[in-house]
């Protein structure tokens, strides 16, 4: 079965391999890396235990339940409970297989995001490249194909890539193709639903390019009259923003494009208005998580929240830093849609809540430079985290409805991006000092537990679709994928560019990466495991 993943050391997934891989990543020192909380003890050890395991389970009365109401309850446990506790005794393990519980678990930390593994999408796209990735790609589809019909087929196919990852030591990446423009690409991402990649150039341009009978081809050019900032898809990948400021009287523009009909069109473009003859180029713009809102965050101070209503974009409220000559670089809503949060070169993110319809400001966060990015942790946005030039990137934490500062993460020179992983228990931050810091919430306390080492400034830094790799991108040239292998980060692969490197980041099932470079040029990457060479 898929839950086990036909091994007897198989946990939430199967154990990954052991092996040090040649990778530039240090331990912090004294500071144990406790297992992930969806990788459990192997089942080896609990099967040495399973006799103390069922007497305890025994004492509570829980193995005299009937089979529909253990399920129940086994259903509300985390992965790691799960996994324990199908290794109890036979008739356990049959339920949670049989009923795809470890699946399920796996999955709820991610269910305030969509899986796009939905039937359609693994014939057209994931099941090749499964079958192409390893031996073991190709026993999991076949498993996989007798399951198509199940309610729950996305999330056992979202559980059972993770597991295949986590039990490949070693990756390789095929270039599938390159996307071009006629400047520097200074970001690329993939839509929620992996059908369609924006990039953003220094060319004056965006572009969409969209999967077509398995090749990537140019969809359509969004045009600027000066550089493009920034481009966005909605949670839905309905949406795309694009923001820049135009040439012709400096005010900040955002330009939203909708998907109609398979056809991406122009839907509106919001303004800052250049009103004082100051600058007020549009540095960002994000969509709220139900996508009926969007936040502008722009060069002349300010934020700018929009709705949608009756189809047409209208402005709700502005957002204000204090002090003059101040932008605002970045803002990004919470998970729910109720809390906002910007940051400015003013040196503080402010933190905003919506309050009987009005935008109220919450807290603010100091710091002594300016602040880059600011973003909540999913899946509730209990955590924010800053990334700032004071070498810092600070992490609050909302208890009984306040703001509290939890913990800072200090590197020798600037902090350029900090992310969570997309279950919230891991977060990264990239610095222009060379390394990558990942640290991990233990016991409800921000522990650092490894740095990763790069021979220039780490430019960006994002995780995998289940949060156990990591890739970083860096001015020495090469992107590197780190996984996470029995507690440990781990190098797994390196990609070699012909300039610096400016994002990367992995397609929503995981199979792909993206990257842009300085020159001029974005690559799409397909990840195979390093034994797949040995496939029959």
């Amino acid at each position: 079965m898929i839950e086990g993943h036909n091994k007897t050391e198989a946990s939430s997934y199967s154990r990954p391999g052991t092996s040090s891989a040649a990778g530039s990543v240090s331990d912090e020192d004294g500071k144990s890396l406790a297992k992930s909380r969806w990788q459990p003890c192997t089942s080896r050890k609990w099967l040495e235990n399973s006799t103390e395991s069922f007497e305890k389970f025994t004492e509570v009365g829980l193995t005299n339940l009937s089979n529909e109401l253990l399920v129940k309850i086994l259903s509300n446990m985390d992965i790691r409970s799960v996994s324990s506790c199908r290794c109890v005794n036979r008739r356990w393990q049959a339920l949670v297989d049989e009923n795809y519980l470890q699946a399920l678990s796996f999955s709820r930390c991610f269910d305030y995001q969509p899986i796009p593994q939905t039937v359609k999408h693994y014939h057209s796209l994931t099941r090749s490249w499964l079958t192409g990735f390893s031996n073991e790609g190709k026993e999991l589809t076949e498993q996989l194909d007798k399951l198509q019909d199940n309610k729950h087929f996305p999330k056992i196919l979202f559980f059972g890539i993770a597991g295949l990852f986590a039990k490949t030591k070693f990756l390789t990446c095929q270039d599938v193709c390159t996307l071009h423009h006629a400047n520097w690409v200074n970001n690329a991402s993939f839509s929620p639903d992996g059908c369609h990649l924006v990039t953003v150039a220094d060319d004056y341009t965006a572009k969409i390019w969209g999967l077509v009978d398995g090749q990537w081809q140019e969809k359509v050019t969004i045009r600027h009259s000066l550089w493009v900032d920034s481009a966005n898809f909605s949670p839905d990948g309905s949406h795309l923003v694009t923001t820049s400021i135009d040439a012709l009287d400096g005010s900040g523009t955002a330009q939203i494009w909708g998907l109609i009909d398979g056809q991406w069109q122009r839907k509106a473009t919001v303004r800052h208005p250049n009103d004082d003859g100051y600058v007020t180029e549009v540095k960002n713009a994000r969509f709220s998580p139900d996508g009926n809102r969007l936040v502008t965050a722009s060069a002349d101070g300010t934020a700018k929240i929009f709705e949608l209503v009756d189809g047409q974009w209208q402005e709700k409220a502005i957002i204000r830093h204090s002090r003059l000559f101040n932008m605002v670089i970045n803002a990004s809503f919470s998970p729910d849609g109720i809390h906002l949060v910007t940051a400015a070169t003013e040196g503080t993110a402010k933190i905003w809540g919506l309050v009987a319809g009005q935008w109220q400001e919450k807290a603010t966060i100091e710091h002594s430079d300016w602040v880059r990015d600011a973003s909540f942790s999913p899946p509730h946005g209990r955590y924010l985290v800053t990334a700032c030039d004071d070498e810092t990137a600070k992490i609050w934490e909302l208890v009984a409805g306040q703001w509290q500062e939890s913990a800072i993460i200090r590197h020798s020179l600037m902090v350029i991006d900090a992310k969570f992983s997309p279950d919230g228990s891991h977060l990264v931050t990239t610095s222009t000092d060379h390394t990558a810091k990942i640290c991990k919430l233990i016991d409800g306390q921000w522990q650092q537990i490894a740095t990763i080492l790069h021979s220039d400034e780490v430019f960006t830094a994002s995780f995998s679709p289940d949060g156990r790799h990591l890739v970083t991108a860096s001015d020495d040239c090469t992107v590197k994928i780190w996984g996470l292998v029995a507690g440990k980060w781990q190098e797994k692969a390196t990609l070699r560019h012909p300039d610096k490197v400016r994002s990367a980041s992995f397609s929503p099932d995981g199979s792909h990466l993206v990257t842009s470079t300085l020159s001029h040029a974005a690559k799409i990457w397909l990840l195979k495991s390093k034994e797949s060479n040995d496939i029959s």
